[in-house]
């Protein structure tokens, strides 16, 4: 027997790609687009399209582990769970709820899953939670502060862009499903400049890439913006009507030089004012920011400043303008479910510094741990003190598919499902399609969906009744309020749908959420914090790769072994050539790595992909600092300094 089965790819990515699954005798044999989704338009990226070598792999672990004297050993779902009730009773009787921590981030994409887990947890007495983020938490910052909200229109409204800047953003591989509309675009004419320290793929098919220097995205927002108002062109009309703080705007662009800039980003005059020049000419113009420009101490500010060009231009709430971060997907769903009024108080720590503040917080310390939808051993900065946070917990549980870096640190091990095996509801931050994860097949092994597991330990702990519910009754709860315009969940089983409920250019009524009820500008900016590395170090970056979902990755992906990537320049300055076995340093770690040599790396760069999802160590965060923005608690993933050494006694490979 042979079936089509529509799902929805829940991992951490802004497509959420829907998936036609073919089953063939109750094997996932297919696994393409959905042509039916006006994003996905029936193509996949390269995780998507090698995903049942996930699904099938068999490093996947299918049954609980519970850790011993001896290693590993098998034990039964009854038995799991009653060990790990077991010790959340222990530990709430004798330190507070808030002894027990609950790791959690993007892994879980699923409505459903993520109200029971909170649900879970109010009802348990609290935890301790996480907050702050590594991602896309700077960028939000920057324009809640700016426009009240996201700005982001929809990913289709890109095709009606005169000109493109792309800041610090590598479309052509992390925003696969948006090209199609830039390409559009470009057909008509559309110019496109990519704004990045690394030739990436998205910048070899740009008319113009700035390499800027590391961290200097906002001196040159300044510089952009100087030329604008030196030359007193920019929209008017906008900047007074709907604008607030531009007087101090403006004293703060004039009150820095050019040459300032220009030394600061080693970008020339002249292609600064090419950059200009596009931002004046073209109309509307979209600016696509990245994670590049934020994950710097300085990056809510460097966002704020890229903001403040397309407001100057009034490029704000108009199709085919806007700045492009990330999209709320869920407008119209019943939130209310999704965030109730909380019975009991919840302790939070940061999830960027999650290793100091594991080991650091106090009454009650932090005995016990919960990991879901996480790997911080291999995606926080800082793995060896993440670890020794870990190893400190006197119980550790990880809710995963395979035996991650994190997952080695376990006392215990719950195997979950993909989703491909359960049903949920899953909205996206890149688009405004709605889409329905439903299980293509029964779960494989013994593996439990995360809402299977929370409802079994309610049961446990005395409050079932809190979770009571099929998914299907939870999912039909959210979209009632769409109900009235065809959206339920038996027509998201046949199709995804356009949630009706979207703001496809979001200010086009110039109504923003600001306390003054206008766009604001920045007004402070310390330009003169940004000193760049000395002679003996480098910039260490990793940026998104074509076949990792940040710490995803199959087996048969993996390198052989860990390589960087430097410039012939940098490489000769430190005495090595491409090919040499280096140590990697910073002050946190070290790694040993094949250096190569790449052309499309700024100078003062260190590149360095992929992490590993496997417990080697030998991934970036082993190397990374554990800084944080200054405005925010957002993960300043770049400011890490690294130094390399031809590793002694090693030949060249």
């Amino acid at each position: 027997m042979v079936e089509e089965i529509r799902t929805v790819c829940n991992r951490d990515c802004p497509d959420s790609c829907s998936i036609v699954a073919t089953v063939k005798n109750g094997k996932i044999v297919k696994h393409k687009g959905d042509p039916k989704h006006g994003v996905t338009r029936g193509f996949l990226c390269y995780r998507g399209n090698h995903y049942l070598d996930r699904l099938y792999s068999d490093d996947r672990i299918l049954h609980p582990l519970r850790r011993t004297g001896k290693g590993w050993e098998r034990i039964s779902w009854d038995d799991a769970l009653d060990l790990m009730t077991e010790k959340l009773c222990h530990f709430r009787k004798q330190y507070g709820a808030h002894s027990v921590t609950y790791i959690s981030y993007s892994g879980i994409r699923g409505q459903v899953a993520q109200v029971m887990a909170r649900t879970f947890w109010d009802h348990f007495g609290g935890v301790t939670q996480m907050r702050g983020g590594l991602s896309v938490e700077a960028c939000y910052e920057a324009q809640v502060s700016d426009f009240g909200d996201e700005c982001t229109p929809t990913p289709e409204d890109l095709a009606n862009s005169d000109a493109f800047i792309i800041w610090g953003k590598n479309v052509a591989i992390t925003r696969v499903h948006c090209w199609p509309f830039i390409k559009a675009a470009r057909k008509r004419g559309a110019p496109l400049v990519v704004i990045d320290p690394v030739r990436c793929r998205t910048a070899e098919r740009a008319d113009l890439h700035l390499a800027l220097k590391p961290g200097s995205d906002g001196m040159l927002a300044i510089g952009i913006a100087r030329i604008l108002l030196k030359k007193e062109q920019f929209d008017k009309a906008f900047v007074e009507k709907h604008c607030a703080n531009f007087l101090a705007y403006r004293k703060l662009i004039l009150s820095i030089s050019m040459q300032d800039v220009i030394n600061a980003t080693g970008i020339s005059l002249e292609n600064i004012e090419k950059v200009a020049a596009l931002y004046l000419s073209k109309k509307p113009l979209a600016t696509l920011i990245g994670l590049g420009p934020s994950y710097w101490k300085q990056g809510v500010e460097s966002v704020r400043l890229i903001d403040a060009l397309a407001a100057m231009t009034g490029n704000i709430g108009i199709s085919g303008g806007a700045v492009h971060t990330d999209i709320n997907g869920g407008a119209g769903l019943d939130h209310s479910i999704l965030t109730p009024p909380l019975k009991n108080e919840h302790r939070s720590i940061m999830l960027p510094k999650l290793g100091d503040e594991i080991l650091s917080t106090t009454n009650p310390q932090i005995k016990m741990g919960i990991v879901a939808g996480a790997n911080p051993a291999a995606t926080c900065p800082d793995t060896g003190r993440v670890l020794e946070a870990l190893n400190s917990l006197e119980f550790l549980v990880v809710i995963d598919h395979f035996k991650t870096a994190t997952a080695e640190a376990a006392d215990l091990f719950l195997p979950c499902t993909t989703y491909l095996e359960m049903d949920d509801l899953v909205t996206a931050y890149g688009h405004h399609w709605l889409s329905l994860s439903q299980a293509v097949i029964p779960p494989l092994g013994e593996a439990k969906s995360d809402v299977s597991i929370y409802k079994a330990l309610a049961e446990r702990l005395g409050f079932g009744e809190a979770l009571t519910g099929e998914p299907s009754e939870w999912i039909d709860r959210m979209l009632a309020p769409l109900n009235k315009q065809g959206i339920n969940r038996e027509a998201l089983i046949t199709q995804p749908m356009l949630n009706p409920a979207h703001n496809p250019i979001p200010f086009v009524d110039r109504k923003f959420r600001t306390p003054s009820g206008k766009f604001e500008f920045i007004t402070e900016f310390d330009h003169k914090t940004i000193v760049g590395p000395s002679d003996n170090q480098l910039y260490f970056i990793a940026t998104k790769t074509l076949k990792m979902v940040n710490a995803q990755i199959n087996t048969e992906d993996l390198p052989s072994e860990p390589r960087v990537k430097a410039h012939p320049d940098t490489i000769f300055r430190f005495g090595l050539k491409s090919g040499d076995l280096i140590v990697v340093e910073s002050n946190v770690g070290s790694v040993i790595a094949i250096i190569d040599a790449d052309d499309d790396i700024h100078p003062e760069v260190l590149l360095f992909n992929p992490a590993t999802w496997k417990g080697d160590l030998q991934g970036v965060n082993q190397l990374r600092e554990s800084h944080i923005s200054d405005i925010g608690e957002a993960a300043a993933m770049h400011e890490t300094l690294v130094t390399l050494y031809k590793c002694p006694s090693a030949q060249s490979v």
